[in-house]
């Protein structure tokens, strides 16, 4: 009984540790969903301003 205890304690402790390291994984995806929202907006705005410069030039080209 004593083994049976002491063998349940340590797969409670395990499954603890899992549901913590599950929480770090959950944190880790939001703060990378978070700085691909970032990444994404940054790169709409650059592309922006690219096809609006290649336009620009592209009308200096043709005068």
């Amino acid at each position: 009984m004593q083994r049976l205890g002491a063998a349940i304690d340590r797969l409670e402790g395990a499954a603890a540790r899992v549901g913590a390291g599950d929480l770090l994984l959950a944190g880790e995806l939001r703060e990378s969903r978070e700085d691909f929202e970032r990444l994404d907006e940054t790169v709409r705005i650059v592309a922006g301003r690219l096809d609006d410069t290649i336009d620009r030039l592209r009308g200096l080209l043709e005068e």
